[in-house]
């Protein structure tokens, strides 16, 4: 037999247990981006065009890990540092060369302080010795950029960056990315 009391008490565990599954479920779902995410994206893209490698590291954290798309990984911002003064300095295969801009494609808030993007970019095609393939003629390689933030008070850091040459497979069947 059940009293007015044992049905309050499990009405109100029922509608907190489906409020708490809301909340969760909701976080779960693709989020359109944050402003402060888009305007971090046109911050990644100022210092990549700015050929600075002090600038560019900064953006990252200090136990960064970036992966990029020939699969040479790279830790901690000393080591992306290093490695982003060899692509842009003087004699360096990114010197000259104008970016264009990414596109983001889509972004998630994992938590209030984490957050995935996931932009479309081009890169040159890259030739022997390290250097572009064409000069300064070079084809460019589509590339998908895939980059996880967390927030460091009011602004986000790269906690991971991983980027891959991308060979489009046409599925049998339509996507939101596959037209």
């Amino acid at each position: 037999m059940t009293t007015s009391v044992s049905n309050r008490r499990s009405f109100f565990l029922s509608a907190v247990s489906l409020a708490g599954a809301a909340a969760v479920s909701s976080n779960l779902i693709a989020q359109p981006a944050p402003t402060n995410l888009t305007a971090f994206l046109k911050t990644y893209d100022d210092a990549w065009a700015s050929h600075d490698p002090l600038a560019i590291a900064m953006l990252h954290s200090a136990d960064v890990l970036v992966v990029n798309r020939f699969g040479s990984m790279l830790e901690g911002r000393p080591e992306l540092e290093r490695a982003m003064q060899f692509l842009h300095a003087a004699g360096g295969p990114f010197h000259a060369v104008t970016f264009p801009r990414q596109e983001l494609l889509v972004s998630r808030m994992l938590k209030t302080d984490m957050a995935t993007l996931h932009a479309r970019w081009k890169n040159p095609t890259m030739g022997p010795g390290d250097q572009l393939a064409h000069g300064n003629q070079t084809p460019w390689v589509d590339l998908l950029s895939t980059y996880l933030l967390a927030r460091q008070g009011d602004t986000w850091q790269i906690v991971q960056h991983d980027l891959h040459s991308v060979d489009p497979i046409k599925f049998p069947f339509k996507t939101k990315w596959n037209g």
